[in-house]
């Protein structure tokens, strides 16, 4: 009787170890939460044709700049909100932008975007320092660049040019005009004489693209079609 009793109890326990055991199972694993995506802010500036924008990711900070003086920049300064030495101005140059210097090293690069730019840089190796580092954005409606607000370090330069690139990689310029692309091809469609060159310019002030057709024969006349920032062409000349 004692031997039996002993073995309904151990069946009894038994079988509450599979309950539990089978209940444990069901119960799915809890699913860790997703690591949360960092904030992105945008930065945003528009007067007239001059037009940009572009993404920051968390940590950097902005405000708008300009200079209404003999150089007429206007844009963006963005930087680390951490660490200001990290500081960039993205500019739209409405007067025009150029360079110059014997030690220049130019580099064309593609953004994540798309678009062609070109890296102008220059280093002062006594003082470890940039002359100049400048990324020039192609075919752009306007001479648009970015480059640091201040002098910089070289050091500071390479160890955030990289991260530079990635946030110019988010820019969008000139939302209010036509692409020179689409200038030129409206351009086109209506020029009926014969060239081998065809190249755009872009007038800030007013958001058109003079189009320009070309012979490279000797003594051959250039012929200029106008865009205007809808697109129509609007007049043309010689």
């Amino acid at each position: 009787m004692k031997k039996l009793l002993a073995f309904i109890l151990a069946l009894a326990c038994a079988l509450s170890l599979m309950a539990c055991g089978k209940k444990n199972n069901d119960t799915p694993d809890p699913t860790p939460a997703p690591d949360p995506k960092p904030a992105v802010t945008t930065a945003e500036f528009t007067h007239g044709y001059v037009d940009m924008a572009l993404q920051l990711p968390e940590g950097w900070s902005w405000e708008t700049v300009s200079d209404n003086g003999s150089d007429k920049t206007e844009g963006i300064r963005f930087y680390k909100t951490a660490d200001t030495a990290v500081s960039y101005t993205l500019l739209c140059w409405t007067g025009g932008y150029g360079i110059c210097g014997t030690g220049v090293t130019s580099e064309e690069l593609t953004l994540a975007n798309g678009m062609k730019v070109w890296q102008h840089t220059e280093e002062d190796t006594e003082k470890g320092t940039m002359v100049m580092a400048d990324i020039f954005f192609e075919d752009a409606p306007g001479s648009y660049v970015a480059s640091p607000s201040d002098t910089m370090t070289t050091e500071v330069w390479n160890a955030n040019r990289d991260e530079l690139l990635n946030i110019l990689g988010t820019v969008q310029l000139g939302r209010k005009s036509v692409s020179q692309q689409a200038a030129m091809d409206a351009a086109k469609a209506q020029y009926t004489g014969e060239y081998d060159q065809v190249y755009a310019t872009y007038d800030v002030t007013s958001g058109a693209w003079t189009v320009s057709f070309s012979k490279s024969a000797a003594g051959a006349k250039t012929d200029r079609l106008v865009v205007d920032a809808a697109g129509k062409v609007m007049a043309a000349g010689k």
